[in-house]
């Protein structure tokens, strides 16, 4: 092989280096780009669960205030029941009282109309 041929080879031989290298240096480029990508889209993701958490835990405060509210109101029909049922109690004792009372102005009713009766009775005699 004569020195020319020699050096054309090795000049083809640099050109395939060169050429890998070029393919190689690109292949890393977009490699690179690829991997700023799934970071940024990590990135971005992790804010998202940043901000749900902190979202989540607002709903669990509201939730919590809500029971707490729940349970106060709760409270408060109970005590209301509590006073309904006294007043359904004094209502039966005052209606127990009214029928007896009812009962004694019929019977002094009768007493008077039995006197108004004789009276009459005895005066046309």
């Amino acid at each position: 092989m004569t020195p020319e041929a020699r050096m054309d080879r090795l000049e083809r031989i640099a050109k395939l280096f060169v050429r890998a290298g070029l393919r190689q240096r690109q292949n890393l480029r977009r490699l690179d780009e690829k991997i700023a990508i799934l970071i940024n889209a990590q990135i971005r993701s992790e804010d998202q669960m940043v901000e749900l958490n902190e979202k989540a835990k607002m709903l669990f405060d509201a939730q919590m205030r809500n029971e707490e509210r729940f349970a106060k109101t709760d409270e408060r029909f109970a005590r209301e029941d509590e006073r309904f049922a006294r007043e359904d109690e004094r209502a039966a004792k005052a209606d127990e009282r009214f029928a007896k009372l009812e009962l004694q102005t019929d019977q002094t009713l009768k007493i008077l109309t039995e006197m108004v009766k004789q009276r009459r009775n005895n005066g046309d005699s």
